[in-house]
């Protein structure tokens, strides 16, 4: 049986068609395989290659059926076709509600995933909290273990250093002054007055010993903390360069327990300085706060140690405590005052320390004509 002319271009983009159906759905179903062998746990990748897989297999039912239906129409055996026709419609049907069945398991597993992710989300804010939880637990218990530790040790120090300075004073008052052993024993005496300071900052802190406070001139803390740090300073080959202040301003603090904790950010500024170089120190009023400003030209601090500089027993220093800048914290804030550390990594650290104005300085200040 010969094929009408108008109808061979029909059956020829059919078969062609077919053919091009089976090819591309094939091609899909291999990239789509190889997206998700690349990312197996991405959903859409899974859902993509069923999805084509479908698309494969309806194409090849389809593009069958419609091969042996045009042989069979062209060999004349119509009547075969007609039986076989429902079934190549059943497979076909039956590749439609698998495409929909995937797609619809497809939006009930992403749900679940959406759901399955904010999940997991949560539990690592959860798992995140706990670890700062932690943390901080762990800081809490070392300032307790060095509160102890710091506390027995001055409770211990304070009688013997108690005999050696009252001893230096008595030898001291026995020699003359052009005896050369006097210079010795004022070093011996200077030096116990500094450790009984030191005692008494960390028994205060501790709230062992009940803090004095009292009005105090900004003038005469600059000039104390300048002679308590020219020793450390000559020795590291450090000046210390002191600004006046413009004018004096008072404040209220614990004097002896303030130059402590103001002596140990000299010390650390000091230290962190290299030979020859400066460090600033400087006072003054700004609004109604006094500061007092130490400024060394150190390495500065980087981003690694800067959020653990006030840990206790933390320090990059060899055969340090780490008990500077945790302990001279604890003490400007147990006189109402903040403590501020700036820093620029290469180029030095900036400690401020900042106090509220004595009452009869801020009644001054609203009382002056504006």
């Amino acid at each position: 049986m010969s094929l009408a002319l108008p109808a061979a271009p029909v059956y020829i983009v059919d078969l062609a068609g077919s053919a091009m159906m089976i090819i591309m759905s094939f091609a899909a179903m291999r990239i789509a395989h190889r997206l998700m062998r690349r990312a197996p746990r991405e959903l859409l990748w899974s859902y993509l290659f069923m999805l084509s897989s479908a698309l494969a297999a309806f194409s090849v039912g389809r593009g069958i059926g419609h091969i042996v239906r045009d042989l069979l129409i062209s060999l004349g055996y119509p009547h075969i076709w007609a039986r076989l026709s429902p079934i190549s419609g059943a497979i076909n049907t039956a590749t439609f509600i698998f495409i929909a069945a995937v797609t619809l398991y497809y939006s009930f597993v992403e749900k679940a995933f959406l759901q399955i992710r904010q999940a997991h989300a949560k539990l690592g804010e959860a798992f995140e909290e706990i670890r700062r939880s932690r943390d901080q637990v762990i800081v809490l218990e070392r300032h307790v273990i060095v509160g102890r530790m710091a506390a027995t040790l001055a409770h211990e120090t304070r009688n013997p250093l108690f005999i050696i300075a009252n001893s230096a004073k008595s030898l001291l008052r026995k020699f003359e002054k052009g005896n050369g052993v006097v210079s010795r024993l004022k070093v011996i005496v200077e030096e116990s007055e500094r450790l009984e300071a030191l005692i008494d900052g960390i028994l205060k802190l501790k709230q062992d010993v009940p803090y004095l406070m009292q009005r105090v001139a900004a003038s005469e803390v600059l000039e104390r903390v300048e002679r308590n740090g020219r020793d450390k300073a000559e020795v590291a080959r450090v000046r210390l360069r002191v600004s006046p202040l413009p004018a004096e301003v008072w404040f209220e603090a614990d004097l002896e327990s303030l130059l402590v904790g103001l002596n140990e950010i000299v010390i650390n500024a000091v230290e962190a300085s290299p030979k020859g170089g400066v460090v600033d120190i400087e006072a003054g009023r700004e609004a109604e706060r006094v500061f007092f400003r130490v400024k060394d030209e150190g390495k500065g601090i980087s981003s690694e140690v800067y959020p653990k500089i006030f840990d206790p027993c933390f320090s990059t220093k060899e055969f340090s405590a780490g008990l500077g800048l945790s302990f001279a914290k604890g003490i400007i804030e147990a006189n109402h005052g903040r403590l501020k550390v700036e820093t620029v990594p290469g180029k030095g650290t900036t400690v401020t320390v900042v106090f509220p104005l004595a009452e009869a300085e801020t009644a001054a200040m609203g009382n002056a004509p504006g």
